[in-house]
């Protein structure tokens, strides 16, 4: 389970399909080891048949959560998706404890299976809320590299007011070992939908998926979201947060009713194979 995984063609891996890239006033990400908590915590979900991917993050021992558009590689509805594919295993892999002096070497990988989804469309902002997705791994690495914790307490159409921070693994930085956070950006606004939060970190491709952490008054973090898409993506940086270009989180409300969910069908399971 632990055994040193290389990914091959990192950068074709990170090509997630929706978030662009937005960078505002200044790019203030930089590299980390990934050795400590809360970083240790997120990897990188990997097609290698499609050779592309995305974040994801750790939110149990067993599972992950990443964005729909990661987890199928799709913007077809769920529906269309399930007729499609409902024969196919296209489970992919998830990579975790990238070598902080190595580019594209992990220390684990195992296998992801999708267990629940949002009804996610790429045409509105109701079907952008629902681009999430929640796996299960094969290999516990939770239990080792432990997990996220997310905000239970956020309420459906707030805006977070702490200092935010992102850790993923945008294209760009794809040569460098570790993995890339930025921290101190800022969420802005909320809507169409209650569950879209505009945010000033920067965001870029491969980052889709990622979870966006708050820091709450006793110095810890917990997720608040994750990264969904850019919207008006230019090149270089920009000189202020706009609604014309806004980078959009989708909150944690989304999703989190799904993942206590997830958590409970692990433990009839577990029940049902205890010895009588």
């Amino acid at each position: 389970m632990r055994r040193r995984a290389a990914l091959l063609a990192l950068a074709a891996s990170l090509s997630a399909r929706v978030v662009a890239a937005n960078v505002f006033v200044a790019d203030r990400r930089v590299q980390n080891d990934g050795t400590q908590a809360p970083f240790r915590s997120v990897g990188m979900l990997h097609h290698p048949d499609a050779g592309a991917g995305g974040t994801a993050f750790l939110v149990s021992s067993c599972h992950i959560a990443t964005a729909y558009h990661v987890a199928f590689l799709s913007r077809e509805s769920p529906r269309a998706l399930a007729r499609r594919k409902a024969a196919a295993d296209d489970a992919p892999e998830f990579l975790l404890g990238p070598d902080p002096e190595l580019a594209s070497r992990f220390t684990a990988k195992t296998r992801a299976h999708v267990v629940a989804f949002g009804r996610f469309s790429a045409k509105d902002y109701r079907g952008m809320a629902g681009d999430w997705a929640i796996l299960r791994l094969d290999d516990c690495l939770g239990t080792h590299y432990g997990y996220l914790r997310y905000a239970r307490d956020a309420q459906v159409g707030s805006v977070p007011s702490g200092a935010l921070m992102t850790i993923g693994f945008p294209a760009s930085r794809s040569g460098q070992p570790g993995i890339t956070m930025e921290r101190g950006c800022r969420a802005h606004d909320f809507g169409p939908v209650p569950e879209l939060v505009g945010v000033d970190c920067a965001f870029e491709s491969g980052m889709s998926g990622g979870p966006i952490l708050e820091q709450q008054a006793d110095g810890s973090w917990l997720v608040v979201g994750l990264v969904q898409q850019s919207m008006g993506a230019v090149d270089g940086v920009l000189t202020s947060y706009s609604m014309m270009h806004r980078n959009q989180m989708l909150a944690v409300t989304a999703f989190r009713k799904a993942i206590d969910d997830a958590f409970r069908e692990d433990a009839k399971r577990l029940l049902a194979e205890r010895p009588r």
